[in-house]
Parts: C-alpha cells; sequence; structure tokens
C-alpha cells in the first residue's frame, strides 16, 4: 500500500506512546503480593544490555539507560528504519 503525502503529513503529527522496557521477570501472584519496599526483582536481562523501544506496544529499536537532568533517557542504539515505522503506523490507523 503507497503512502501520499498527505497522509505522511498527518501522520508524523499524531502523538504515540513510547516506553523503554529494561526487561522481564515471571512471578506467582503470592510473590508479587509478598513484595515490599526494597525487595528486588530480577530481571531477565544482563546488565548493561540496555532496553527495548517500544512505541505503540511495537518494538522499533534498541537503546542504552542513561541519567539526564536527574531523569532516566534512553540513547537510541539500534531502530528500525523510518519507511518501516511510518508504514506501521499508517496500517494501525486504517
Amino acid at each position: 500500500m503507497e503512502i501520499s503525502e498527505r497522509d505522511y503529513d498527518l501522520l508524523v503529527d499524531a502523538e504515540i506512546q513510547v516506553d523503554v522496557m529494561l526487561g522481564k521477570a515471571n512471578l506467582t501472584i503470592r510473590e508479587f503480593l509478598n513484595l515490599s519496599e526494597g525487595d528486588i526483582v530480577s530481571l531477565d536481562k544482563v546488565a548493561g544490555s540496555g532496553g527495548d523501544i517500544y512505541v505503540n506496544s511495537r518494538i522499533i529499536g534498541t537503546g542504552d539507560i542513561i541519567v539526564m537532568d536527574e531523569k532516566l533517557a534512553v540513547r537510541v542504539q539500534d531502530a528500525m528504519d523510518s519507511d518501516t515505522v511510518v508504514r506501521y503506523f499508517f496500517e494501525e490507523r486504517i
């Protein structure tokens, strides 16, 4: 499906949700309910491996987690090409 310039212009101004996933852990409900302040949940990723960047629930790249102005941020290291990303979002809006 071809994306017209008008459709592209409308799409790139749409707001998106960006999430960065550091890793996952499988817990039982009991384990989760027993968590308290100071407990540690071990994730499935190796330290220093960065996070997966999701846009509207689709993984689009990976990045390094950094601190910037006392807030967490992500430095993009690897990302899908822009044509593929635009096509994904265009298809979602149909």
